[in-house]
């Protein structure tokens, strides 16, 4: 048996989608002193579609928020064919579709801090507030935050807050998508990409409501 966050590693994803698959019953783990420990033989990559690349993902984000994607000419049909594919999706089929074309959307970083910290860390300019904080989703909570942040400004943030981003942390309590792409605001799919990944039914629910495609049945 391996922990999650050893079964993540294995497979490539984050903890976040590990815990989604012990839910569906795609990986096989067991509960001990609170912690779930995954059946190593049942690590199998779930299958998925090729994931777009940095550029092309926020094109694509770009794109379903109606703005002009900067994109080669040959690069057009492709991203519009993806459009139309998201929004032609059945509800249900949408989280999966969004997961794995956004997979490479940004480095992710997780950290744990004290709880009492959060609100202060949540009004720093360096952050974009993003799934379950985007104030669009409303699911925002005192209990943890997710956000991006500009590679150049990450180690800043880290000292300036007295995280170590290399240490190991189990349970935490920010996650933060590193991204080489400057953002005044983070897009609507990108922060609906994080709500998907945590897999609950809230978190599924404002995700398509986020992109206007509905709830899920």
């Amino acid at each position: 048996v391996v922990s999650v966050r050893e079964a993540a590693q294995l497979l490539g994803v984050n903890r976040q989608r590990v815990l989604q698959r012990i839910a569906e019953g795609s990986l096989q783990a067991e509960k001990v002193g609170g912690r779930w420990l995954v059946d190593a033989a049942t690590l199998r990559p779930a299958r998925r579609s090729r994931p777009l690349s940095p550029r092309m993902g926020w094109a694509l984000a770009q794109a379903v928020e109606g703005r002009p994607a900067q994109v080669r000419r040959d690069e057009v049909r492709r991203l519009d064919e993806r459009l139309h594919r998201l929004r032609g999706s059945d509800a249900q089929a949408v989280p999966a579709l969004v997961r794995s074309w956004l997979g490479e959307r940004a480095r992710r970083v997780e950290l744990e801090m004290h709880p009492d910290d959060l609100t202060e860390v949540r009004e720093d300019p360096r952050l974009r507030l993003s799934g379950v904080s985007d104030p669009r989703a409303g699911l925002a909570s005192g209990a943890d935050l997710e956000a991006y942040i500009e590679e150049g400004q990450l180690d800043g943030f880290a000292d300036d807050y007295f995280l170590d981003l290399a240490a190991a942390v189990e349970s935490p309590n920010i996650v933060l998508h590193v991204s080489a792409v400057p953002m005044d605001e983070v897009p609507r799919l990108f922060s609906a990409a994080d709500l998907f990944e945590r897999g609950g039914p809230r978190e599924t629910r404002a995700a398509l409501e986020l992109l206007g495609l509905g709830v899920a049945a």
